[in-house]
């Protein structure tokens, strides 16, 4: 009796503590979620960001009252005259460098351009980013319907086995048609295992897009199907030149260029250091001294005419330049040959839900009944079942094509969602 009781408090222990800690269910993610957490912890483009931490240094120096310290010095030494004492004389000097050409101003003028080029360069690494989380995300979600296919395709074939076995009891099929059933089946289960894990290593590539640990539960939240739509390849070159951060980038990084070309022009005009002076003489005319002056000291820009940073910025200047046109010619190419895979995939969609699609499932239920009543046999079902089969995943492909055709000429286009 006590042994019953002790197995009873047992029990509810371990059933009190199974209901403590239940199951994480799987978390729902949708496209636009998925964009989302990308930009927010995708770790590469946190990398990226730190540039513009980067550039406002660079823009808080420049905005700075004065970029020179002030200098100060001093000296002491010892008056030793014969027949009196020794006397210390000192003297105190304070010196500042002021710009007086408008250098301040022009400096930050580039600070500001350098800001606006590296804040393109994040955009545009934005735009990347969100692409391959939206590719990632379809690809995903076209494995998991191609997984799904796969398991009644797997359910098809259990059912045929066991349809082939009743019959081989019967004695209406050989013994060859009821094993090439059963190896059908096998090879069925096969092919749904490797489409398992096809989806699952595409949810993993997702995870580590969006930041998230490989041990995250992903259930997506998406439909693969999308209404197509017919694009103009002019209008979408023309919103492109507008809206690519890689140009806006480029033509930035061309006004910093002479943002910093004007500046040196500046500095080759020399700052003048002025200069304060406090000095005491413990012996003169009328004894002990206090002098008080100032002064001023220029450097006469000889040699030094910042040659070799204007040839290089000269060089700078060209190459933004030259990149403008090479980021616009780029720009034309990528978009031309999305909008080509585009239309390819759209009217790929649109053939098969308008010839195929519905027929693909209706044969599906006439070969398996149609076999049942021994109206065909077994190879003639094959032979069906695998057009059927291979028409089915090339639909899903399909789909899964236009899908990343859409978000490739998003991505060319310059969209940021």
């Amino acid at each position: 009796m006590k042994q019953k009781y002790f197995v009873a408090i047992l029990f509810s222990f371990l059933f009190c503590n199974l209901q403590s800690y239940p199951v994480k269910a799987s978390e729902s993610l949708t496209v636009e979620q998925a964009v989302q957490a990308a930009l927010e912890a995708n770790p590469d483009l946190l990398a990226a960001r730190q540039d513009l931490e980067v550039a406002r240094g660079r823009k808080v120096n420049a905005f700075l009252f004065n970029r020179f310290n002030p200098r100060i010095g001093g000296r002491l030494w010892n008056r030793n005259n014969p027949g009196s004492d020794n006397e210390i004389d000192s003297q105190v000097m304070l010196q500042q460098e002021v710009e007086v050409a408008g250098q301040r101003g022009l400096r930050r003028e580039e600070a500001d351009r350098n800001m606006s080029r590296v804040a393109a360069q994040i955009q545009n690494r934005e735009r990347l980013i969100i692409g391959q989380v939206k590719r990632a995300f379809f690809q995903a979600l076209t494995l998991k319907k191609a997984l799904s296919l796969r398991e009644k395709i797997e359910t098809l074939n259990r059912r045929i086995r066991d349809a082939s076995q009743a019959r081989f009891k019967a004695g209406v099929i050989p013994i060859m048609e009821y094993n090439l059933a059963e190896i059908r089946y096998g090879q069925a289960r096969k092919e749904a295992f490797a489409a398992e894990a096809s989806f699952q290593n595409s949810l993993v590539d997702l995870r580590r897009l969006l930041g998230w640990k490989p041990d995250r539960s992903i259930e997506l939240n998406g439909q693969l199907r999308a209404s197509t739509k017919v694009l103009s390849l002019p209008d979408l070159l023309q919103r492109a030149q507008i809206q690519r951060p890689d140009l806006m980038a480029a033509k930035r990084e061309v006004a910093r260029a002479k943002a910093a070309m004007d500046l040196t022009r500046r500095l080759i005009v020399p700052n003048p250091t002025l200069q304060g002076i406090y000095w005491t003489e413990t012996e003169g005319p009328q004894g002990a001294s206090k002098l008080v002056g100032g002064g001023i000291s220029i450097p006469l820009p000889v040699f030094d005419r910042k040659q070799g940073e204007l040839v290089t910025q000269g060089g700078e200047l060209n190459q933004g330049r030259h990149q403008i046109v090479a980021v616009t010619r780029n720009i034309e190419q990528e978009i031309k040959r999305a909008f080509q895979a585009y239309e390819a995939a759209r009217q790929s969609v649109e053939v098969f839900e308008a010839e195929v699609l519905e027929r693909i499932e209706e044969n599906f239920r006439f070969i398996e009944d149609a076999y049942r009543e021994g109206k065909i046999g077994l190879l003639q079902l094959i032979v069906v079942q695998d057009d059927l089969i291979v028409a089915q995943l090339s639909y899903v492909n399909s789909l899964g094509q236009y899908r990343e055709a859409e978000v490739n000429l998003a991505q060319a286009v310059g969209e940021s969602s």
